[in-house]
């Protein structure tokens, strides 16, 4: 039983950070030229952050996707 749950799990992981891939591809044009001419305020996170952050995000939507 526990293998199959890994596998479930792991289907999961996969079809997230898939989805997160094209999500990236589609917008990574825009993110080079786009984002930096945005003002932002004083309290915005540094952009080398935002990776990590993103990829526990994705992480942590497959694992509860997988709990329910």
């Amino acid at each position: 039983m526990r293998a199959r749950s890994g596998l479930v799990l792991l289907g999961f992981l996969v079809v997230t950070f898939t989805a997160a891939g094209i999500g990236g591809a589609a917008t990574s044009s825009s993110v080079v030229t786009w984002y930096p001419t945005l003002h932002k305020p004083m309290w915005n996170p540094p952009s080398w952050l935002f990776a990590p952050v993103w990829s526990a995000l994705y992480t942590l939507m497959a694992i509860a996707a997988w709990r329910v």
